[in-house]
Protein backbone atom coordinates (compact mmCIF):
# COMPACT_ATOMS: atom_id res chain seq x y z
CA UNK A 1 0.00 0.00 0.00
CA UNK A 2 1.41 3.34 -0.86
CA UNK A 3 1.68 6.40 1.34
CA UNK A 4 -1.15 8.22 -0.40
CA UNK A 5 -3.60 5.37 0.14
CA UNK A 6 -2.57 5.02 3.77
CA UNK A 7 -3.00 8.76 4.26
CA UNK A 8 -6.48 8.72 2.67
CA UNK A 9 -7.59 5.82 4.92
CA UNK A 10 -6.23 7.61 8.00
CA UNK A 11 -8.01 10.85 7.04
CA UNK A 12 -11.31 9.04 6.46
CA UNK A 13 -11.00 7.24 9.82
CA UNK A 14 -10.27 10.51 11.62
CA UNK A 15 -13.30 12.19 10.01
CA UNK A 16 -15.51 9.26 11.03
CA UNK A 17 -14.30 9.46 14.65
CA UNK A 18 -14.86 13.23 14.75
CA UNK A 19 -18.38 12.82 13.41
CA UNK A 20 -19.27 10.42 16.24
CA UNK A 21 -19.45 7.42 14.05
CA UNK A 22 -22.60 8.42 12.17
CA UNK A 23 -25.26 11.10 11.86
CA UNK A 24 -24.85 14.82 11.40
CA UNK A 25 -22.73 17.22 13.28
CA UNK A 26 -24.30 20.53 14.32
CA UNK A 27 -22.03 23.44 14.37
CA UNK A 28 -24.63 26.07 15.35
CA UNK A 29 -26.89 26.27 18.40
CA UNK A 30 -28.95 28.89 20.18
CA UNK A 31 -30.88 29.21 23.47
CA UNK A 32 -33.08 31.68 25.31
CA UNK A 33 -34.39 32.13 28.85
CA UNK A 34 -38.04 31.31 29.55
CA UNK A 35 -40.41 33.76 31.19
CA UNK A 36 -41.71 31.16 33.67
CA UNK A 37 -44.60 28.76 33.32
CA UNK A 38 -46.87 30.23 36.01
CA UNK A 39 -48.27 29.08 39.34
CA UNK A 40 -50.03 25.77 39.86
CA UNK A 41 -52.70 25.90 42.57
CA UNK A 42 -54.44 22.91 44.14
CA UNK A 43 -58.19 22.81 44.68
CA UNK A 44 -60.00 21.77 47.84
CA UNK A 45 -63.17 20.18 49.12
CA UNK A 46 -65.13 20.29 52.36
CA UNK A 47 -68.36 19.02 53.93
CA UNK A 48 -70.25 20.24 56.99
CA UNK A 49 -73.70 19.68 58.45
CA UNK A 50 -75.74 22.85 57.92
CA UNK A 51 -78.11 22.34 60.86
CA UNK A 52 -79.63 19.65 63.03
CA UNK A 53 -81.61 17.15 61.00
CA UNK A 54 -85.32 16.45 61.21
CA UNK A 55 -87.20 13.30 62.21
CA UNK A 56 -90.42 12.30 60.39
CA UNK A 57 -92.83 9.44 60.32
CA UNK A 58 -92.50 7.49 57.04
CA UNK A 59 -95.66 5.38 57.30
CA UNK A 60 -98.85 4.93 59.28
CA UNK A 61 -101.45 7.55 60.18
CA UNK A 62 -98.76 10.13 60.98
CA UNK A 63 -96.77 9.71 57.72
CA UNK A 64 -94.96 12.97 56.95
CA UNK A 65 -95.52 14.41 60.46
CA UNK A 66 -92.67 15.16 62.83
CA UNK A 67 -91.41 12.22 64.88
CA UNK A 68 -90.17 13.11 68.37
CA UNK A 69 -87.48 10.65 69.59
CA UNK A 70 -87.97 9.66 73.22
CA UNK A 71 -91.62 10.81 73.18
CA UNK A 72 -93.25 9.09 70.20
CA UNK A 73 -93.27 5.31 70.62
CA UNK A 74 -92.62 2.85 67.79
CA UNK A 75 -94.55 -0.39 67.35
CA UNK A 76 -93.85 -3.24 64.92
CA UNK A 77 -94.37 -2.04 61.35
CA UNK A 78 -93.46 1.62 62.05
CA UNK A 79 -90.78 3.39 60.06
CA UNK A 80 -89.27 6.81 60.85
CA UNK A 81 -86.55 8.79 59.09
CA UNK A 82 -83.88 11.31 60.02
CA UNK A 83 -82.87 13.70 57.25
CA UNK A 84 -79.95 16.08 57.49
CA UNK A 85 -78.51 18.52 54.97
CA UNK A 86 -74.80 18.94 54.37
CA UNK A 87 -72.97 21.80 52.68
CA UNK A 88 -70.54 20.42 50.11
CA UNK A 89 -67.82 22.66 48.73
CA UNK A 90 -65.87 21.49 45.67
CA UNK A 91 -63.08 23.74 44.37
CA UNK A 92 -61.36 22.23 41.36
CA UNK A 93 -61.87 22.29 37.63
CA UNK A 94 -62.33 18.52 37.25
CA UNK A 95 -63.22 17.70 40.86
CA UNK A 96 -65.91 15.05 41.43
CA UNK A 97 -66.75 13.39 44.74
CA UNK A 98 -68.98 10.84 46.40
CA UNK A 99 -70.66 11.59 49.70
CA UNK A 100 -71.17 8.45 51.80
CA UNK A 101 -72.88 8.16 55.19
CA UNK A 102 -71.62 5.81 57.85
CA UNK A 103 -74.05 5.09 60.66
CA UNK A 104 -72.93 5.22 64.27
CA UNK A 105 -73.24 2.30 66.63
CA UNK A 106 -76.75 1.13 67.36
CA UNK A 107 -77.07 0.34 71.06
CA UNK A 108 -79.86 -0.55 73.50
CA UNK A 109 -82.23 -3.47 74.04
CA UNK A 110 -83.94 -3.04 70.66
CA UNK A 111 -80.55 -3.13 68.98
CA UNK A 112 -79.36 -6.28 70.74
CA UNK A 113 -82.47 -8.31 69.92
CA UNK A 114 -81.83 -9.78 66.45
CA UNK A 115 -84.31 -8.90 63.73
CA UNK A 116 -86.20 -6.10 65.51
CA UNK A 117 -84.78 -3.00 63.87
CA UNK A 118 -83.47 -2.20 60.42
CA UNK A 119 -81.41 0.99 60.19
CA UNK A 120 -80.33 2.14 56.75
CA UNK A 121 -78.80 5.29 55.31
CA UNK A 122 -79.43 6.41 51.78
CA UNK A 123 -78.24 9.14 49.49
CA UNK A 124 -81.08 10.62 47.50
CA UNK A 125 -78.66 12.67 45.38
CA UNK A 126 -76.86 12.05 42.12
CA UNK A 127 -73.35 10.60 42.48
CA UNK A 128 -70.74 11.61 41.83
CA UNK A 129 -71.26 15.19 42.94
CA UNK A 130 -69.77 17.68 40.48
CA UNK A 131 -70.69 21.04 42.01
CA UNK A 132 -70.85 22.73 45.40
CA UNK A 133 -74.19 22.92 47.15
CA UNK A 134 -76.50 21.32 49.68
CA UNK A 135 -76.77 17.53 49.77
CA UNK A 136 -79.30 15.67 51.91
CA UNK A 137 -79.06 12.23 53.50
CA UNK A 138 -81.80 10.20 55.10
CA UNK A 139 -81.43 7.48 57.71
CA UNK A 140 -84.45 5.22 58.15
CA UNK A 141 -85.29 3.20 61.24
CA UNK A 142 -87.86 0.43 60.83
CA UNK A 143 -89.36 -1.64 63.61
CA UNK A 144 -89.75 -4.93 61.74
CA UNK A 145 -93.43 -5.85 61.26
CA UNK A 146 -92.81 -9.59 61.74
CA UNK A 147 -92.02 -9.11 65.46
CA UNK A 148 -93.89 -11.78 67.45
CA UNK A 149 -95.63 -11.40 70.79
CA UNK A 150 -94.31 -8.61 72.98
CA UNK A 151 -90.67 -8.89 71.87
CA UNK A 152 -89.06 -5.47 72.18
CA UNK A 153 -91.94 -3.89 74.14
CA UNK A 154 -90.65 -0.97 76.26
CA UNK A 155 -87.16 -1.31 74.75
CA UNK A 156 -84.93 1.47 73.48
CA UNK A 157 -82.31 1.95 70.80
CA UNK A 158 -79.78 4.74 70.41
CA UNK A 159 -78.20 5.54 67.07
CA UNK A 160 -74.69 6.85 67.76
CA UNK A 161 -73.21 9.74 65.86
CA UNK A 162 -72.16 8.67 62.40
CA UNK A 163 -69.88 10.27 59.85
CA UNK A 164 -70.30 11.62 56.38
CA UNK A 165 -67.30 11.00 54.12
CA UNK A 166 -66.61 13.19 51.09
CA UNK A 167 -64.19 11.35 48.81
CA UNK A 168 -62.77 12.44 45.47
CA UNK A 169 -63.60 10.31 42.44
CA UNK A 170 -60.41 9.96 40.41
CA UNK A 171 -60.96 10.24 36.70
CA UNK A 172 -58.59 7.91 34.82
CA UNK A 173 -56.09 9.65 32.58
CA UNK A 174 -56.33 8.55 28.97
CA UNK A 175 -53.12 8.51 26.97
Amino acid sequence: MNKTTKGAIAAASAALLLAGGAGTMAAWNASTATTGAGTVTAGSMAVSETSAGTWKWVNGTKAGAAYVPGTDLLVPGDKVSYTSVYAVTLNGTNLKANLTPTLGNLTGSLATTPGLLAVTASNTNVSPITASGPISFTTEVEFKPATAGQVGAGGTATIGAGTIVLEQVITPVTP
